[in-house]
């Protein structure tokens, strides 16, 4: 088990994702679909006098959408964000995390950023919301 495989499955948990595919590092250009985009950070934050460390893996969510001037549906695509950031904060009120390597404790799961509309082609939009996993990691 890796960090980014208990991030997909924890996804797929999430009932707005439906039963659309969530990839790891790649998105199609149409269709509704869903990836997991690893983003650069610095992993440690804190280190303890144990050996052991507060550390973060900063990641993105990001789908493809239809995309026109039709403004219900850029309010929906939009919304989908809005909606996923509030699953997420009610994740961590209830301490549901996502299953990682024995050697990790999850701590918080959080987005960084609101849901945004990142690229366009003429008959799709691609959307993205900037998030962080926060946790514990043994000496």
């Amino acid at each position: 088990m890796t960090i980014i495989q208990g991030l997909q499955e924890f996804f797929l948990s999430c009932p707005l994702m439906g039963d659309n595919k969530i990839n790891v590092d790649y998105l199609p250009e149409d269709g509704i679909q869903y990836s997991i985009n690893t983003s650069p950070a610095t992993a440690i934050i804190k280190t303890y006098t144990d050996g052991s460390t507060m550390r973060q893996y900063e990641f993105d969510i990001s789908s493809v959408n239809p995309y026109s001037s039709n403004e219900l549906q850029s309010i929906a695509n939009s919304g989908f964000y809005e909606e996923l950031s509030d699953w997420l904060e009610q994740q961590n009120r209830i301490q549901n995390f996502p299953i990682l390597p024995s050697e990790k404790t999850p701590i918080k799961i959080e987005t960084l950023s609101t849901g945004y509309l990142f690229t366009t082609t003429p008959k799709s939009g691609r959307y993205q919301i900037q998030c962080r996993l926060i946790y514990l990691q043994e000496a």
